[in-house]
Protein backbone atom coordinates (compact mmCIF):
# COMPACT_ATOMS: atom_id res chain seq x y z
CA UNK A 1 0.00 0.00 0.00
CA UNK A 2 2.87 2.39 0.83
CA UNK A 3 4.49 1.70 -2.53
CA UNK A 4 1.21 2.48 -4.27
CA UNK A 5 0.97 5.83 -2.43
CA UNK A 6 4.55 6.72 -3.36
CA UNK A 7 3.90 5.80 -6.98
CA UNK A 8 0.69 7.87 -6.96
CA UNK A 9 2.48 10.92 -5.52
CA UNK A 10 5.33 10.54 -7.99
CA UNK A 11 2.91 10.47 -10.93
CA UNK A 12 0.92 13.37 -9.51
CA UNK A 13 4.00 15.51 -8.91
CA UNK A 14 5.30 14.84 -12.42
CA UNK A 15 2.03 16.11 -13.90
CA UNK A 16 2.36 19.55 -12.27
CA UNK A 17 3.64 22.04 -14.83
CA UNK A 18 4.29 25.66 -13.98
CA UNK A 19 5.12 28.68 -16.07
CA UNK A 20 6.46 31.97 -14.75
CA UNK A 21 4.15 34.92 -15.19
CA UNK A 22 5.47 38.48 -15.05
CA UNK A 23 3.09 41.42 -14.71
CA UNK A 24 4.29 45.00 -14.30
CA UNK A 25 2.48 47.60 -12.22
CA UNK A 26 2.41 51.42 -12.28
CA UNK A 27 2.99 51.48 -16.04
CA UNK A 28 0.57 54.32 -16.69
CA UNK A 29 2.54 56.87 -14.69
CA UNK A 30 2.46 60.35 -16.23
CA UNK A 31 4.40 63.32 -14.91
CA UNK A 32 2.30 66.38 -15.69
CA UNK A 33 4.58 68.60 -13.64
CA UNK A 34 7.88 69.63 -15.13
CA UNK A 35 9.65 69.54 -11.77
CA UNK A 36 12.43 67.21 -10.69
CA UNK A 37 10.23 65.00 -8.49
CA UNK A 38 10.39 61.44 -9.79
CA UNK A 39 8.01 58.72 -8.67
CA UNK A 40 8.64 54.98 -9.05
CA UNK A 41 6.94 53.52 -12.11
CA UNK A 42 7.01 50.39 -14.29
CA UNK A 43 7.50 48.20 -11.23
CA UNK A 44 8.24 44.50 -11.16
CA UNK A 45 7.40 42.89 -7.78
CA UNK A 46 9.26 39.66 -7.05
CA UNK A 47 8.67 37.29 -4.16
CA UNK A 48 11.94 36.30 -2.58
CA UNK A 49 12.44 33.62 0.04
CA UNK A 50 15.02 34.23 2.72
CA UNK A 51 17.00 31.88 4.90
CA UNK A 52 15.70 33.34 8.18
CA UNK A 53 12.78 31.57 9.75
CA UNK A 54 11.38 34.79 11.22
CA UNK A 55 10.75 36.40 7.82
CA UNK A 56 10.75 33.65 5.19
CA UNK A 57 9.20 35.70 2.38
CA UNK A 58 9.80 39.19 1.12
CA UNK A 59 8.49 41.16 -1.83
CA UNK A 60 11.24 43.00 -3.66
CA UNK A 61 10.18 45.83 -5.97
CA UNK A 62 12.26 46.74 -8.99
CA UNK A 63 11.03 50.08 -10.32
CA UNK A 64 12.27 52.61 -12.83
CA UNK A 65 12.85 56.02 -11.34
CA UNK A 66 14.06 58.13 -14.26
CA UNK A 67 11.84 60.61 -16.00
CA UNK A 68 10.33 58.96 -19.10
CA UNK A 69 10.86 62.21 -21.00
CA UNK A 70 14.61 61.42 -20.99
CA UNK A 71 14.09 58.24 -23.00
CA UNK A 72 14.03 57.88 -26.75
CA UNK A 73 10.87 55.80 -27.06
CA UNK A 74 10.11 54.41 -30.51
CA UNK A 75 6.88 52.92 -31.80
CA UNK A 76 6.62 49.19 -31.12
CA UNK A 77 6.35 47.47 -34.50
CA UNK A 78 7.37 43.97 -33.35
CA UNK A 79 4.35 42.93 -31.27
CA UNK A 80 0.68 42.88 -32.15
CA UNK A 81 -1.18 46.03 -31.13
CA UNK A 82 -4.88 45.84 -30.22
CA UNK A 83 -7.37 48.47 -29.15
CA UNK A 84 -9.70 47.60 -26.29
CA UNK A 85 -12.55 47.51 -28.81
CA UNK A 86 -10.70 44.91 -30.89
CA UNK A 87 -10.03 42.80 -27.80
CA UNK A 88 -13.72 42.99 -26.88
CA UNK A 89 -14.74 41.91 -30.40
CA UNK A 90 -12.46 38.88 -30.07
CA UNK A 91 -14.04 38.00 -26.67
CA UNK A 92 -10.74 38.46 -24.83
CA UNK A 93 -11.17 38.56 -21.05
CA UNK A 94 -9.10 40.45 -18.51
CA UNK A 95 -7.97 37.08 -17.15
CA UNK A 96 -6.48 36.26 -20.55
CA UNK A 97 -4.60 39.58 -20.50
CA UNK A 98 -3.21 38.59 -17.10
CA UNK A 99 -2.03 35.24 -18.45
CA UNK A 100 -0.40 37.07 -21.38
CA UNK A 101 1.71 39.06 -18.86
CA UNK A 102 -0.06 42.34 -19.53
CA UNK A 103 0.64 45.15 -17.06
CA UNK A 104 -1.78 45.17 -14.14
CA UNK A 105 -2.77 48.77 -14.96
CA UNK A 106 -3.80 47.77 -18.48
CA UNK A 107 -5.79 44.81 -17.15
CA UNK A 108 -7.63 47.09 -14.70
CA UNK A 109 -8.38 49.65 -17.43
CA UNK A 110 -9.62 46.92 -19.78
CA UNK A 111 -11.89 45.48 -17.08
CA UNK A 112 -13.33 48.95 -16.51
CA UNK A 113 -13.89 49.23 -20.27
CA UNK A 114 -15.69 45.85 -20.25
CA UNK A 115 -17.85 46.90 -17.29
CA UNK A 116 -18.82 50.32 -18.63
CA UNK A 117 -18.22 50.00 -22.41
CA UNK A 118 -17.38 53.67 -22.59
CA UNK A 119 -16.11 55.12 -25.83
CA UNK A 120 -13.19 56.75 -24.00
CA UNK A 121 -11.46 53.39 -23.51
CA UNK A 122 -11.98 51.86 -26.91
CA UNK A 123 -8.90 53.59 -28.34
CA UNK A 124 -6.55 52.50 -25.58
CA UNK A 125 -3.92 50.05 -26.81
CA UNK A 126 -2.61 46.72 -25.63
CA UNK A 127 0.63 45.32 -27.05
CA UNK A 128 0.59 41.53 -27.02
CA UNK A 129 4.16 40.80 -25.95
CA UNK A 130 5.18 37.17 -26.20
CA UNK A 131 7.96 35.42 -24.35
CA UNK A 132 10.72 36.33 -23.67
CA UNK A 133 9.42 39.93 -23.72
CA UNK A 134 7.03 41.54 -21.25
CA UNK A 135 5.85 45.01 -20.48
CA UNK A 136 3.49 47.80 -21.40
Amino acid sequence: MVILKILFYFILLRSIVTEPNINLYHTDWVNNNKNDIVFPHDCLHVISSLEKETDPYQIVSYCLSELPSKWNIQENTINQKFTFAELYQQNITSQQLYLWSAPIDVIEQYQLYLNERSSTGEFQFFYNCTLPRFGP
